[in-house]
């Protein structure tokens, strides 16, 4: 009769029906054998062919802890992501490994598994700082669609001010990272509310401040991480590249916003709007943009 042993070890749990099991928690099941003699076979195969290597150079891994380590992901979080426990990679991470002979190979799982971890901002330290990049591209297109600094913030609850510095930052941390993230998937096909004057102020004015530096909507992106900046929103490379049609309807009033226009556009409309006789005002609440904006179209000798 054969023995089953069920695993007692908490850092790992070893499954029935591998050799793991066999060696580790002495079990005898009829799945942990075979598991067992299939390896036995293996390796008596590869050391007949002059394949079997059990230990490979240890180098390539202290250094890869080394990094990861350095880019703020813990002895403990390692050991989660390569599923190991934390003593094994503690002794790895130690300032003295690699000093006895024992220590400088290590098993060519064990290696696979560690050089695996990528370090990438998933896995990094709340605290630690990453590229700022996509987080500042990501919040500069929620604001070319409508959301405003203080709308962004009271969602991530930080102060408007903090979350501007990192919308210009080249570094933020990782936990803002992740937060922003999270939070453009949830708001990128999402245009902020405009029941009211004062959220209808709000949005032209983020996406007016938006055009104004020439920052990319989320359809612009393929990658918002990687990708080359696009043609930024709202500049047009001569007077040439014009839509005339755009233009019409804009002057028509036919739901073609400010923010939808080129800056040859944007005052071409403002400028024949006004040779029109239109207020700044009605140019305004025309285009769907801020008198501000009009303004400095216009000039400052314009009327209300």
């Amino acid at each position: 009769m054969r023995t089953t042993r069920e695993c007692s070890h908490a850092g790992g749990r070893h499954i029935h029906g591998t050799r793991a099991a066999y060696v580790k928690d002495r079990c005898r099941c009829t799945a942990c054998t075979a598991a067992n003699t299939a390896a036995s076979r293996a390796r008596n195969r590869d050391r007949a062919y002059g394949r079997w290597q059990p230990l490979t150079d240890a180098g390539p891994v202290y250094d890869h802890l080394d990094a990861l380590r350095a880019a703020g992901i813990g002895v403990e979080r390692i050991a989660a992501l390569a599923g190991m426990s934390v003593s094994h990679i503690r002794t790895l991470a130690a300032p003295d490994r690699g000093h006895s002979p024992a220590t400088r190979r290590v098993r060519p799982g064990t290696a696979a598994r560690i050089l695996s971890i990528s370090i990438a901002d998933d896995h990094r330290a709340p605290h630690s700082r990453v590229d700022a990049t996509g987080t500042r591209r990501r919040l500069q297109a929620l604001a070319a669609i409508g959301w405003s600094p203080e709308l962004l913030a009271d969602k991530l609850a930080r102060r408007p001010s903090s979350l501007r510095c990192s919308m210009t930052s080249p570094s933020v941390t990782a936990r803002t990272a992740r937060d922003v993230a999270a939070l453009y998937e949830r708001l990128s096909n999402t245009p902020p509310l405009r029941a009211t004057s004062k959220q209808c102020a709000a949005v032209h004015a983020a996406r007016a401040h938006a055009v104004a530096r020439g920052w990319s909507p989320p359809m612009a992106w393929e990658d918002i991480d990687t990708d080359p900046c696009p043609r930024p929103t709202g500049v047009a490379s001569s007077p040439d590249d014009v839509d005339e049609i755009a233009i019409e309807r804009a002057l028509a009033g036919d739901g073609i916003q400010y923010a939808d226009l080129t800056a040859f556009e944007q005052t071409q409309v403002v400028q024949r709007l006004t040779e029109r006789g239109r207020s700044l005002r009605d140019i305004a609440a025309q285009l769907a943009t801020t008198k501000n904006t009009v303004w400095r179209q216009r000039g400052p000798l314009s009327s209300i």
